[in-house]
């Protein structure tokens, strides 16, 4: 019978990138590896160290402890696993819980092994070795998962609805038999049980991020605001280079009257993205509700230098404007967003009032009728139009 290869045999000359803070188990790894014969080792303290050695060394296996500061052990394998350099590495969990949750969890981001702390030299040797064999073998469970997102992904409906309920329960923990699930609600239409899915999936794994994302952007739409705050906060702690959750928390704080938090959220996501137009335009709808006008006005005008076809911007920038007496500054914005918009009643009011301001009676007779016209109902308009003079 031919001998099973060895670690090392497997591994050649690519290194084991290992994550891990504690010196006791580092000192243990280092035994360890010298007593498996596998040379090329490099133990780092921190998933930052580790993304900076990532640079430069050709990694056949990720040995990573579960609890670190900045993310932790899932968060990193799902973070490297988006990059396709890394995607068939082998990966080893280290924790010293033994949950079974934890275990499912792991699992489903694409994490090849769990050894519980602490560990003998002999558990240490199979657990590496196993993962260095398993390669991405899909388990049972990841099995029964494709399957039915390929049902779901071909229409049948009924039949993956199906196949997800025997998956969950199986296996209540699984996270993504959850989000196919709430994936089925929202294609019969009923997005309420689909929030409360996906909240389920994402209580169970807060690491999934698919899940998390589709839950932020149901309840971008629908509400309430509180709860969205609530998950988009878990987002932007996962992956806080983000500017996409930093936008979002800045409007929803904003929503809330919470303006502090609101301009801190929009300043960090110009700092992460300086040229998104809709974080200036944010900022700037702030600063106007503050009675801000200098401040809205620049931030405005930056919002439109970025995307000089913004309707509501060339709106809000014109509003701005005759706030601070620059009437024809606004005359021309409001002209300007007419041309692309040519029946929006408010831009309509907007100009009629900026033409009431330089004494051009007519012109703003003439814009107010014309909103009247769209809108009967529109009092704002009707209290000018009579206070004009005759």
């Amino acid at each position: 019978m031919k001998k099973a290869p060895s670690p090392r045999e497997i591994l050649g000359q690519k290194f084991v990138l290992v994550v891990e803070p504690t010196l006791n188990y580092k000192n243990s790894m280092k035994g360890f590896f010298s007593n498996l014969k596998i040379p090329n080792v490099r133990f780092v303290g921190s998933v930052k160290e580790a993304k900076v050695a990532l640079l430069t060394l050709e990694v056949g296996l990720f040995i990573c402890e579960w609890s670190l500061k900045e993310q932790n052990g899932i968060q990193f394998c799902r973070e490297i696993r988006e990059n396709s350099r890394f995607q068939s590495i082998p990966f080893l969990l280290l924790s010293v819980e033994n949950l079974k949750k934890d275990v499912v969890l792991a699992g489903e981001v694409g994490i090849d092994g769990y050894l519980l702390k602490p560990f003998s030299y002999e558990e240490f040797r199979d657990a590496i070795l196993h993962v260095l064999k398993v390669q991405h073998t899909p388990s049972v469970i990841n099995k029964n998962l494709a399957e039915a997102h390929t049902l779901l992904e071909s229409g049948d409906v009924t039949e993956a609805e199906d196949f997800y309920k025997r998956i969950v329960a199986e296996s209540p923990l699984s996270a993504r038999a959850w989000h196919g699930l709430a994936q089925i609600a929202d294609k019969q239409g009923d997005t309420g049980k689909a929030v409360e899915l996906l909240k389920r999936a994402v209580d169970i794994n807060p690491d999934y991020i698919d899940a998390l994302r589709e839950l932020i952007e149901m309840l971008s739409v629908r509400g309430p605001v509180r709860e969205l705050i609530l998950y988009a906060q878990k987002a932007h702690e996962a992956s806080p280079e983000n500017p996409k959750y930093t936008l979002i928390l800045a409007r929803a704080h904003l929503e809330e009257e919470e303006y502090t938090l609101s301009e801190q959220f929009f300043k960090r996501t110009i700092r992460l993205s300086p040229k998104l137009a809709q974080a200036y335009k944010g900022l700037g709808r702030l600063y106007m509700i503050q009675e801000d006008y200098d401040s809205a006005m620049k931030n405005f005008e930056r919002a439109l230098d970025l995307d000089e076809q913004d309707v509501s911007t060339l709106n809000s920038l014109g509003m701005t404007y005759i706030k601070l007496g620059k009437y024809q500054n606004g005359i021309d914005k409001y002209q300007a967003a007419l041309k692309i918009r040519p029946h929006d009643h408010r831009i309509l009011f907007n100009l009629g009032y900026a033409k009431e301001k330089v004494n051009d009676y007519q012109s703003a007779r003439y814009f107010y009728e014309q909103v009247l016209s769209m809108r009967p109902d529109f009092d704002k308009a009707t209290r000018r139009l009579k206070a004009l003079p005759k």
